[in-house]
């Protein structure tokens, strides 16, 4: 089979194109010949023209054409190639090394028949060999080329096609010419990643089987054709050198007469297609086959390619040139099918599905209902009632027929039906619709859409609200509410007619029949996942049902809002109404009517704790620069003034979430699904609309602020995200304000002000920053209303830990520092002005009133001073105790026991508590010092003070560590102890440590705070300390470790006791004993400290994850084999034989793999569990096997392709094992149960994705 000729050749050298484009058809045959190349470089186009030797190849030998080893490569296009091949000879020779020479072979080829009549072709090269300054001498010409090709015809027919110009050769195609004519089926064409959505670890194996030349490669999908389509489209998408090898050999034959001429033909990549995929099996032996089966045909041993969900389809969309709404929109649309879309985007005249022909009037039922669960007895009458027929049976029977169709329109996955596409379907079908038909439907839409969702009656098993089950399936409810919208809305496409009405009409009226949908709230709860649906199908009725339950004080649609207990976070029922609203709100036509129902919706709303809350719904409507409305900027200005005009209780809270911001958020809220509700040429949204549309909230704010501090620092703190002429106007509104209200508002309001002018000043590089007359403005009033009174003027630096300060931005270092100085600064300017009386008034005023004590110690106040001001503190109560403390630090520090002579004296004169005394003490230094003043003050306050005190590491000796481990200890309180001497546990001795880990048990026990990580990771660490120390016996270790069982679950490192128990059958089954009782035990109570002795050996056995014998990865057999025996024995003694299995099942499940196939378990299991030969073993190890897989996460519509992979990994496992038939018979339920998982997550994806 020639597809080129060497005159095709010869007139194709004399053409602009050949010369830059010679190299890459010599390196396409190079790549379609050669085994293994290591090396090849042959630039081509522009890149051909380059300096150099035109082509360099390293690779295994293919006579006649591919040299072995090095070999580099000269083209000559031009008509006298022979001369160019000799001067190319002695221009390569001289610049090469003759050492490299010999190890290399010179080529020469051109696309010209040899054209020197004075010397033969072979002549020429034998002459060059005879030289011996090459390894070899070749030279390919036009003749030898035309023969080259005819042993490649992948790289024939696609040079031919697209370089060449020529015919294709019947019956024979390059894999471009399929993907071209594939593509453009469609409009606009497709483009590789659509074929490739959601299937990229497919496409990944099929690029790597066909570069290993592997076999058999069969793939099903909708049509043949896709498949095909598939599988180039991974190669397409490929890495180029990747795509180039194989793109090279492969090749798309057609006919049965250009299979049988390839056949024989090695090398090779086949992809039969039509009348040829009858030979595909000739073509097995000779190379990599790709198998393809459409949908009506039997795939059993095919791998069926993954259908996309709509999102990963719809983001490939997005390549074709659609948005990323409009790729979503189009791949629901389709219903992920490729067969589909042909038909809604085709590039010329649609072909009428096959199912028309032979299945139409089976489908109308189904086109009716859209989906349903065949094993509901309720979805099985309601699709009688759509047929007439009383039996389901032979409803569904031609529906499995027509699933098996090329292109189905039905899809049957486990028990769900649903249509392939509905759009495709009521397209075609919904002119067959009569009154027979729509009488039948409304009677059924009446039963499915008014049934009530059933309340629980008294002796039914407890179910909580969110799972509870309607009396149809949500299939079915979804899929009539969405023919119901199809009929409103594709009624023109699909020719579907109403006698004496309209398709419209005939939708209101079944809504506005519903029964209760305007009378009970509990409808709207049972139909909210469709209310969106239900809306977008009749948007007037459903607005009319909202507003009568509206009307008055709500009461009768006010429940909506109460939360249910859910399995995780609670439920409520009010979202779908939510997201029926924001649908109809991008209808301009509605927007008053919606913003309304939303308004009064938000007023009579109480709360809750999920996020989607009417007043949300409006503001993402109405957000000036994001607004999820097609109504333009003027008439949602006008509605917004209307609604906060109309419903003032929820006026300020929707203009405070409306007001500008920087670096806002926001939603975008639910969109139509079908109806097109943006008539006419669509708003731009310029910076114009924005700021007019910021103005008008920012308007409105002001006319609803009043003299509200609270509402004033609100906007304030939002103006600097205003337009100019509405920060204009915050001033202006501001200057008047400040002016009329009495003091106290007047300073709240101005030091919000003053805040947001701070911030601004602070940030001045900041996008969002206030400057220049903008920022003077501010200013102006700031300086205008600022207090005269010193605290005032102050008090705002104590109100934070961190205020914004105007020049802390800038500060070098540390940005503290500006501030500390500024408050030292005030704390001594109110010091001069009002005395010690001024630091109590700042202090009293301040809301952090530890920045206030920490400012005074820059005042290196007199001994007196300090005395009098503690003294003034603490007359002054609880509120000034971090003042109280400050001074007492500092006293004691400069002054020493005098000073704590003159505290102890005004705790006596005031009679302070010893509590406030103690908890005042714990300022004072951790050390012995501080500890000698304290215990000076009595013992009631000494144990106040290391009852109460917060544990702090300390820094000095192991004298004052000691010290203070044991005055932790002596009140009661050991794990502070541990906590202060955590850094310093090998200063402690083993006998103290013990002591404390046996205190602290009834320290937490009896502690009515709960003990997080923190308290694990302290005992963690002491007894890792234990654990190093050989002056404490096993069983002493042991017997803490199971006092603290409860806090080592995350432990990674084996407990002393888990150790002992593989050593000691008798206390392993001490454990058992405690938590299981005897198959003779009668049943009786069990007391409470039974009980808990029984969850601690519970967990203790859980936890054992080594086995005896165990070192490392190594498992001693004979030590295994001989505590199972011993433990089993003990287990027979006790009557709990079956339980124990069970439990060494359980450890057994934690084996190490083989060292030596590296197969799990490890050999001394598997002689174990031979020996043993027990189901309850193997049944408690397979058990822990799979809860040892813990918790895992999946991508959207992945299946079950990890437990697959888990499957085939217990699979491997079993056929490595023949010497334990038992252990391999084993790990083959294994993967049979994984493989269960697989089929069910398989499907439960393919359902998910026929929902999206």
């Amino acid at each position: 089979m020639r597809w080129i000729t060497a005159l095709n050749l010869a007139h194709w050298a004399d053409t602009l194109q050949a010369r830059p484009n010679f190299p890459g058809l010599v390196a396409d045959l190079i790549r379609a010949t050669a085994v293994t190349v290591s090396d090849v470089r042959f630039p081509r186009g522009d890149k051909g023209q380059v300096r150099g030797f035109d082509g360099v190849l390293e690779a295994v030998g293919m006579p006649p054409y591919v040299p072995e080893g090095r070999s580099i490569w000269e083209f000559g296009v031009n008509s006298g190639a022979a001369a160019k091949a000799g001067a190319d000879y002695l221009t390569r020779t001289g610049q090469v090394d003759e050492a490299v020479r010999r190890e290399m072979t010179f080529v020469f080829v051109s696309p010209r028949t040899w054209d020197n009549p004075k010397e033969k072709l072979q002549d020429w090269v034998e002459a060059k060999r005879q030289l011996g300054e090459w390894r070899d001498v070749r030279y390919i010409d036009g003749s030898m080329l035309e023969d080259w090709l005819a042993t490649c015809p992948a790289v024939a027919a696609r040079w031919a096609r697209y370089e060449l110009g020529l015919l294709p050769a019947l019956g024979v195609r390059s894999i471009d010419e399929f993907w071209d004519e594939y593509s453009n089926r469609f409009s606009p064409a497709l483009v590789e990643d659509v074929l490739l959505a959601g299937r990229d670890t497919q496409s990944s194996e099929l690029v790597e089987a066909l570069r290993e030349r592997g076999g058999r490669l069969a793939y099903a999908a909708d049509t043949p054709d896709e498949v095909l389509a598939f599988a180039i489209s991974a190669i397409r998408r490929a890495e180029p050198e990747v795509r180039y090898f194989i793109e090279a050999r492969s090749l798309v034959v057609e006919s049965e007469d250009a299979a049988r001429q390839l056949v024989g033909k090695t090398g090779l990549i086949f992809l039969p297609r039509a009348q040829a995929r009858k030979l595909a099996g000739s073509f097995l032996p000779y190379g990599p086959t790709v198998v393809s089966a459409g949908a009506d045909e039997q795939r059993s041993n095919h791998t069926l390619l993954k259908r996309p969900d709509s999102s990963a389809l719809g983001r490939a969309f997005v390549a074709m040139g659609l948005t990323e709404r409009e790729g979503y929109d189009l791949a629901r649309r389709c219903g992920r099918s490729l067969a589909v879309l042909a038909r809604q985007r085709p590039s010329g005249t649609a072909e009428t599905p096959e199912w028309m022909a032979t299945g139409a009037d089976a489908l109308l039922p189904a086109l009716l209902a859209g989906a349903w669960v065949s094993s509901s007895e309720s979805d099985q009458k309601i699709l009688c009632t759509l047929a007439t027929h009383n039996d389901y049976e032979s409803l569904e029977a031609p529906l499995r027929r027509l699933a098996r169709f090329r292109d189905p329109p039905v899809d049957h996955v486990g028990d769900v039906w649903a249509l392939r596409s509905s759009v495709d379907a009521f397209v075609y079908l919904g002119h067959l619709l009569g009154p027979e038909h729509l009488r039948r439907f409304r009677h059924a839409a009446q039963e499915v859409f008014s049934q009530l969702r059933p309340e629980p009656k008294a002796d039914e098993v407890y179910n909580p609200v969110s799972v509870r089950k309607d009396a149809h399936s949500a299939w079915l409810r979804e899929g009539m509410m969405t023919m119901l919208l199809h009929m409103a809305v594709l009624h023109e496409q699909a020719g579907f007619t109403v006698v004496g009405s309209t398709p419209q009409e005939f939708v209101n009226d079944l809504v506005r029949g519903l029964t209760g949908l305007a009378s009970d709230h509990r409808l709207l709860a049972s139909l909210q996942d469709n209310l969106a649906l239900l809306a977008e199908a009749a948007p007037i009725p459903f607005l009319e049902t909202l507003e009568h339950l509206l009307e008055g004080d709500a009461a009768r649609i006010k429940p909506i809002f109460e939360e249910h207990k859910g399995l995780l976070t609670p439920r409520t029922y009010h979202v779908g109404l939510l997201w029926a609203l924001e649908t109809l709100a991008w209808d301009g036509r509605l927007l008053l009517q919606v913003a309304l129902c939303l308004a009064r919706l938000a007023e009579i709303d109480p709360g809750g704790t999920i996020s989607n809350r009417p007043i949300n719904s409006l503001r993402a409507i109405f957000l000036s620069w994001a607004p999820n409305t097609h109504a333009p900027g003027k008439e949602r200005d006008a509605v917004l003034t209307h609604v906060v005009n109309a419903v003032p209780a929820i006026a300020w809270s929707l203009l405070v979430k409306l007001l500008p911001r920087f670096h806002d958020s926001s939603s975008p809220s639910a969109k139509p699904k079908f109806r097109e509700f943006d008539e006419g040429e669509r708003e731009v949204l310029t910076y114009r609309v924005v700021w007019e549309s910021q103005a008008t909230v920012v308007k409105l704010a002001l006319a609803h602020v009043g003299q509200d501090p609270e509402r004033w620092k609100t906007l304030i703190d939002a103006m600097g995200a205003f337009p100019f002429d509405a920060i204009n106007s915050t001033l202006t509104a501001l200057d008047v304000v400040l002016s009329s209200v009495a003091a106290d508002v007047q300073y709240q309001i101005w030091d919000a002000l003053r805040k947001t002018a701070n911030r601004h000043r602070s940030f001045q590089n900041a996008d969002w920053a206030l400057r220049g007359e903008v920022l003077s403005l501010v200013d102006a009033v700031v300086q205008k209303f600022t207090p005269e009174d010193p605290l005032a003027q102050s008090a705002w630096l104590f109100d934070d830990w961190m205020p914004d300060y105007p020049t802390m931005v800038e500060a070098v270092g540390d940005p503290m520092a500006p501030i500390e100085d500024a408050r030292s600064a005030a704390i001594r300017t109110i010091l001069e002005a009002k005395g010690l009386v001024g630091l109590i008034e700042i202090a009293q005023r301040a809301k952090v009133p530890a920045t206030v004590a920490a400012a005074t110690q820059s005042l290196q106040l007199s001994r007196g001073q300090l005395v009098d001001l503690l003294r003034l503190a603490m007359e002054r109560g609880e509120h000034f105790n971090s003042l109280c403390a400050v001074a007492l630090a500092q006293g004691v520090s400069r002054f020493g026991t005098e000073f704590a002579h003159d505290f102890r004296n005004i705790v006596r004169t005031l009679t302070v508590t010893p509590s406030r005394t103690a908890r005042l003490l714990t300022a004072l230094d951790e050390n012995l010092q501080s500890w000698t003043i304290v215990e000076s003050f009595g013992q009631e306050i000494n144990k106040a003070y290391w009852t109460e005190k917060r544990a702090f590491y300390v820094t000095g000796d192991t004298e004052e560590l000691l010290f203070a481990v044991e005055q932790y200890a002596t009140h009661g309180r050991p794990m502070a102890a541990i906590e202060t001497a955590i850094r310093r546990l090998n200063e402690l001795a083993s006998d103290m440590l013990l002591r404390l880990l046996d205190g602290a048990v009834s320290e937490i026990n009896n502690s009515t705070t709960q003990h997080g990580t923190m308290t694990a990771y302290y005992l963690e660490q002491v007894f890792d300390e234990l654990e190093g120390r050989s002056d404490i016996p096993p069983m002493e270790h042991a017997r803490r470790e199971f006092a603290y069982l409860p806090f080592f679950h995350s432990r990674k490192k084996p407990l002393i006791l888990h150790r002992l128990m593989t050593e000691q059958p008798t206390l392993f089954m001490e454990a058992v004993c405690a938590v299981f009782r005897s198959d003779h035990a009668e049943h009786s109570d069990v007391t409470e400290v039974e009980e808990r002795r029984a969850r601690a050996a519970y967990d203790l056995l859980e936890g054992i994850h080594i086995l005896p014998g165990q070192v490392g990865n190594e498992v001693d057999v004979k030590i295994l084999v001989q505590w199972c025996s011993e433990v089993r024995l003990l287990a027979r003694n006790s009557g709990r034989v079956d339980v124990t299995d069970f439990r060494i099942g359980h450890m057994f499940a934690h084996s190490p793999a083989s060292q030596l196939d590296h197969a799990w378990p490890h050999e001394a299991v598997r002689k174990a569990i031979e020996d043993i030969a027990s189901e309850k073993l193997e049944n408690g190890l397979m058990v822990e096997r799979y809860n040892m897989r813990g918790v895992f996460s999946k991508a959207i519509g992945e299946g079950g392709n990890q437990e697959r992979a888990l499957a085939k990994q217990a699979s491997d496992w079993a056929r490595i094992m023949a010497d334990a038939p038992r252990t391999a018979a084993m790990l083959r339920r294994v993967a049979d149960g994984w493989m269960r998982d697989a089929e069910q997550e398989d499907i439960r994806a393919a359902k998910q994705a026929l929902r999206d």
